[in-house]
């Protein structure tokens, strides 16, 4: 055994030794290749500079020929050009800003030995520039000769140049001077002159003939010197000329630039012991360096050639990437020539490591508790594990390849495929719970996973893949959590009901002894009475609220409306309350709100009227704001941000972060001073994320309050604001109801006496019935204009009159306003699916009750009309 393991030891290493071998060799010839490719692109990129500067010196230096044959022709157009016409054409140059190395610009005439004296005369008495003269001005040297070349103009003016005879100086620059006048081109001063000032360093000269002619050069030598007038020129600074010419910084590429002894050279140019050195950029450093870069471009003007010689370090010319590009494309070669090898080498291994793998994965899968399967479009099944086979009551592999049809009941089959089309069908995951009968016939719930699988080369689903899971169990727990969540509810709705019927009896007779005291301390008493029963009856608005939420029951109602009109009603309700402990309540609604908005406002004014509710109980003074912006665009809704602010008690940022859990409470201690179910908060976030929004508070103890919560609402743009609604005039609710004849539908006796002087006070005449079989004998005796519906009732319900009365075609205008105990939505929506006309809530607010009946028997908009008119 030990030998087997040494030899298949020994093959493996050898194996990966010469996979290592074949890698170095590979990445060897890569790098050659990445170094090849990086001197080439060096050395592009070196011609490039170079060949660029060359361009831009070539540029300056006939910018420069440019302006001395400006000069010249200046000459030639004017036949004569006074010194003040020179001046001021040198002045139109722009020469400090467009010419930075010019340093002269002159004119030289020529002056024959008879005409000197005259000459000299002529220009001391010249006052056209300079009022005093030139009265030092002399030709120089004093030798007499047969003829001189005297500069007369210069730009700048230099007193110790003018008068200069250029013709009597070097020898080579008056032949320079007689190959110019009797070519008639430009010439360049040969070797570079050394200017001191205002530094040291190396100056040239440009000059050019002028001849007395009309205009025209002449065409032959001799023409040419019986013309010749003089010459016109510049002076320039070399360095400056380079500077300007090629760009600044740190340049890899450096300059030295020569004056060609012999002007005709051509072909590829070399630098040698005759030509002058004009500009050395180079440095002895970089002359001397080992992997050096040069070339040599010519710079022509005219008949003149200088030689450009441009020399850079290799090394400089080559970036960063450039430097590692070689070894990481060595080092590249041999890692994926290696890991080839290694992909290679591992093929075989792979290739039996996924059998064990699949092997594995039927052992996981036929242990799982769950029923798994892969199905074809065909209806064939891929895959079955043990379970799900054992319950088509075959083996496996008997089933693969076959349809469900063929291995269950077709029903059975129809069923699933049922539920596995669609996932083929749109490609997309679903789950669901579904019934399942294996082949013992007994039936299952399971939850089931579908999840589309594509084959390689196939764009759509291929297959179905099913993992279900028995729930039986669960399911048999959710029902019984299902019935007890019912009866809860009905506990709820019943207990509500049983509440709120002696709770509109209290406040109803509060209300109406309260209007009938004559003695201040009892109406206080009444008062406190009717503020305890609507203090415990928002307790159980916020428990039953809180249940259907909890319940998921909670819809929203998608309404119009406008913010105006919300904060209408938040006002009065809680004004007169924020009044009487000294508090001011201030709106700030942002005017891109004013606008009509969909949304559900009932659950804002809820929100809101906690939010408002809460700073009035926890504020003692001071000013109670209440905001609302758009936060954000989100599609076509806007994200409004509603904000109360308060300078109330403030919450300990401990309590803060548990302040929207349910029944939590800032101050839960025997001894706290503020009331509460700690109830609202959680149901105003609930609410909050029902709109799309979320809610969330800031404060600081001591110093008050910000609650705030979001909602998605929708604007409408095309409405204008709605006019707020007119007021109606006093004493107008005294007479809403004046004339008509109401049916009162009331099983409770307390009930009926408050319900009946609420509506005799408002003008109506009050018919009294105890359940629902009485009110169908009140109406058969006499028309009535309204019936005012209680639910639950003996003998008759309040659901089955209104059934009959909807039947009866001689009471279809009579209009059926149900006020009941319950107060759900669900008992909301079976009234009006009854035929009820309007739905109230006991114990309904005495101004709500008269203004429900005006609405429906459509006093409300008479009185409008009335006021408007």
């Amino acid at each position: 055994m030990g030998g087997i393991t040494t030899r298949n030891t020994g093959k493996t290493a050898a194996l990966w030794a010469g996979g290592a071998a074949l890698a170095l060799l590979a990445g060897a010839g890569l790098y050659l290749g990445a170094a090849h490719a990086v001197d080439i692109e060096t050395q592009a990129r070196f011609d490039h500079l170079a060949r660029t500067g060359r361009q831009q010196l070539a540029g300056a230096v006939h910018s420069y020929a440019d302006v001395v044959r400006g000069l010249a022709g200046l000459f030639q157009a004017s036949g004569t050009v006074t010194r003040l016409e020179f001046h001021r054409y040198v002045q139109t140059l722009g020469v400090a800003e467009h010419y930075p190395a010019l340093e002269s610009v002159n004119y030289a005439a020529y002056v024959e030995a008879g005409a000197r004296d005259a000459f000299v005369a002529g220009v001391r008495a010249d006052r056209s520039l300079d009022p005093a003269g030139y009265p030092d001005f002399t030709i120089r040297p004093a030798v007499r000769r047969p003829a001189h070349t005297v500069l007369t103009y210069l730009e700048p003016w230099l007193a110790e140049k003018a008068g200069a005879d250029l013709a009597g100086g070097a020898p080579a620059v008056a032949q320079a001077l007689e190959r110019a006048r009797d070519s008639g081109r430009m010439t360049a001063s040969g070797k570079p002159i050394v200017v001191e000032h205002p530094v040291r360093h190396l100056g040239l000269g440009l000059r050019m003939p002028v001849y007395r002619t009309d205009g025209a050069v002449p065409p032959d030598v001799e023409g040419r010197r019986a013309a010749y007038a003089g010459s016109v020129g510049i002076g320039f600074s070399v360095p400056a000329l380079v500077r300007g010419a090629l760009p600044g910084g740190d340049q890899p590429v450096a300059l030295q630039l020569y004056a060609a002894a012999d002007n005709r050279a051509a072909g590829p140019l070399h630098v040698n012991e005759a030509d002058n050195l004009l500009y050395d950029g180079a440095g002895a450093a970089l002359n001397n360096a080992g992997d050096l870069m040069e070339t040599v471009l010519p710079v022509r003007f005219d008949d003149n050639l200088w030689k450009a010689r441009f020399v850079a370090r290799r090394a400089d010319l080559v970036d960063g990437f450039g430097r590692v590009f070689p070894w990481l494309a060595g080092a590249g070669g041999f890692g994926a020539t290696f890991l080839a090898f290694a992909l290679f080498l591992n093929l075989a291994r792979s290739r039996k490591t996924a059998v064990d793998q699949r092997r594995l994965l039927d052992l996981v899968l036929d242990n799982v508790d769950a029923y798994v399967y892969l199905k074809d479009r065909d209806r064939r099944y891929r895959y079955v594990n043990a379970k799900m086979a054992a319950a088509c009551g075959l083996p496996a592999h008997e089933i693969v390849g076959r349809r469900d049809r063929e291995v269950m009941p077709s029903a059975q089959a129809d069923a699933l495929w049922t539920l596995d089309q669609p996932v083929l069908e749109l490609g997309e995951k679903r789950a669901v719970q579904n019934a399942f009968a294996g082949s013992d016939g007994v039936p299952r719930q399971v939850w089931s996973v579908r999840v589309p699988v594509r084959f390689a080369g196939d764009g759509d689903a291929g297959a179905v893949l099913c993992v279900s899971t028995d729930v039986t169990e669960l399911h048999a727990l959710k029902a019984q959590a299902d019935a007890a969540s019912r009866a809860k509810s009905d506990f709820l709705s019943n207990m509500s009901h049983e509440i709120r019927t002696p709770m509109n009896s209290i406040i109803g007779m509060a209300y109406l002894a309260g209007k009938r005291a004559d003695d201040p301390k009892q109406r206080d008493y009444l008062g406190k009475i009717q503020h305890s029963a609507q203090h415990l009856l928002g307790i159980i608005n916020h428990i039953l609220d809180f249940s259907k939420i909890e319940a998921g029951k909670v819809e929203l109602e998608l309404r119009d409306f406008t913010f105006d009109a919300l904060k209408r009603n938040v006002e009065s309700q809680l004004g007169a309350q924020a009044s009487a402990r000294g508090l001011e309540l201030v709106f700030d609604v942002a005017s891109e709100l004013k606008w009509p908005v969909r949304g559900d406002p009932l659950r804002l004014e809820q929100v809101l009227l906690n939010f408002v509710g809460n700073a009035i109980k926890f504020s003692d003074q001071g000013t109670i704001h209440v905001r609302a912006r758009v936060e954000r665009t989100v599609g076509a809704d806007v994200l409004v941000r509603f904000e109360v602010e308060d300078r109330g008690i403030g919450i300990a940022a401990d309590d803060l972060a548990q302040l929207f859990t349910p029944f939590h409470q800032a101050d839960p201690s025997s001894t706290r001073v503020h009331s509460g179910t700690g109830l609202g908060l959680v149901i105003s976030k609930q609410l909050a994320e029902l709109m799309g929004g979320e809610a969330g508070a800031t404060s600081v103890p001591g110093q008050g309050s910000t609650f705030w919560f979001t909602a998605r609402l929708r604007p409408l743009t095309a409405l204008r604001p709605a006019a707020p609604a007119p007021q109606a005039k006093a004493g107008a609710e005294a007479a809403a109801l004046a004339g008509c004849t109401i049916l009162l539908v009331e099983d409770n006796a307390f009930n009926q006496l408050v319900a009946r002087e609420l509506l005799e006070d408002a003008g109506a005449r009050v018919v009294v019935a105890d359940d629902g079989a009485q009110a169908l004998d009140r109406l058969a005796e006499g028309p009535v204009n309204c019936v005012l519906m209680d639910v639950q009732m003996p003998v008759m319900d309040g659901y089955e009159a209104t059934r009959r009365i909807r039947a009866d075609a001689r009471l279809a205008g009579v209009k059926v306003i149900a006020m009941t105990a319950n107060a759900g939505i669900e008992d909301q929506a079976r009234c009006l699916a009854a035929g009820m006309d309007e739905f109230l809530t006991k114990p309904a607010a005495p101004e709500a009750l008269i203004a429900t009946i005006a609405r429906a028997l459509g006093r409300v908009d008479t009185r409008q009309q009335d006021h408007q008119a």
